[in-house]
């Protein structure tokens, strides 16, 4: 991480959806021993899915009856695609989807980043109760007797940060590490105006 890259990736979140509705009993099995596929979990406690880990990667994937895939787990785009790349490949082993690079008939909703975790540090300690006055009650939350954080509304960005009094920012709701840069950049410049 560089002084000019100071949000460091914790989780990326993507998802996407296929076409063809799935019998996740069977699919589960039918799964297993799969090169690439190094775990498969039917759950039914929290609503039916799939849970599949993957060999060599960190990431999860939760695969819904719907075709809906959402991966997590990662901090790195390269082990995103690798799992998706993995998933399909299965999937189109079993004959779910045509290929590992299915037409665009076979897909309802194409893949994408939805949500990035990434965390930053001001390298000061913070006055939450000052900083909040200051970012403007309208978009922060701020109850230190529930939770320890400032919770501030980037409008900017889109984005939210949870702001600690040890200098820690946690930026969530970025679809890039861009946009989580540019949050954190924009909440450091004012907490050191703030501050000076």
């Amino acid at each position: 991480m560089t002084k000019k890259d100071s949000v460091k990736i914790e989780n990326i979140v993507a998802s996407g959806k296929l076409e063809p509705e799935l019998d996740l009993a069977a699919v589960a099995e039918d799964l297993k021993g799969l090169e690439g596929i190094d775990e498969v979990e039917h759950s039914r406690k929290s609503g039916n899915r799939l849970l599949i880990y993957f060999s060599e990667n960190d990431a999860l994937c939760i695969l819904a009856p719907t075709s809906v895939y959402i991966f997590n787990g990662v901090d790195n785009f390269e082990e995103v695609e690798d799992a998706k790349q993995k998933l399909l490949t299965a999937l189109a082993e079993l004959g779910i989807i045509s290929s590992p690079n299915p037409p665009e008939s076979q897909i309802a909703e194409p893949f994408e980043i939805q949500n990035m975790v990434c965390t930053g540090d001001v390298e000061q300690e913070l006055n939450l109760e000052a900083i909040s006055i200051s970012l403007g009650l309208e978009a922060v939350e701020y109850e230190p007797e529930q939770f320890p954080g400032l919770v501030y509304k980037h409008m900017d960005t889109g984005s939210t940060a949870l702001l600690f009094s040890s200098g820690k920012v946690v930026i969530t709701g970025a679809p890039d590490k861009k946009t989580s840069q540019e949050a954190f950049n924009s909440i450091k410049n004012k907490v050191t105006e703030l501050l000076d």
